[in-house]
């Protein structure tokens, strides 16, 4: 139980991860799965769109505005945001899969790799 706790206060804990860009990415990464899983679950009990819609704004409004307006840093501050697009981007790739929207599924596959060159990008040190 111990464990459990830790990890939950550990994932409740907004991290820029600003030092690592494979930190920064893997996360990332984990949020459109999280939108996929979420908004692809609802999709067997509701219409895509508002699947989608729910897996976006329901993570944004649950999880990431509360740490939005907890976090000491920008760059924590900003970390919510980009979470809650990537969460975005992944339900908007699971109903784009599902068949629903067929031209989504290219926007959101370009906005993820773009966010995702970006941030890398940003978090790449200088070669000495």
């Amino acid at each position: 139980m111990k464990r459990l706790c830790a990890i939950l206060k550990e994932l409740a804990t907004p991290s820029a991860q600003r030092d690592w860009w494979f930190a920064w990415a893997a996360g990332q990464m984990a949020h459109a799965m999280i939108g996929a899983v979420v908004a692809g679950g609802l999709m067997f009990i509701l219409p895509p769109a508002w699947a989608f819609a729910l897996a976006a704004i329901g993570y944004a409004l649950v999880k990431e505005v509360p740490d939005f307006l907890t976090a000491r840093t920008w760059a924590n501050a900003r970390d919510c945001a980009q979470d809650a697009l990537f969460v975005t981007a992944g339900a908007a790739l699971a109903v784009a899969i599902a068949g629903a929207h067929d031209r989504l599924f290219f926007v959101a596959l370009i906005a993820a790799a773009i966010g995702l060159w970006l941030g890398v990008v940003a978090r790449l040190k200088p070669r000495a």
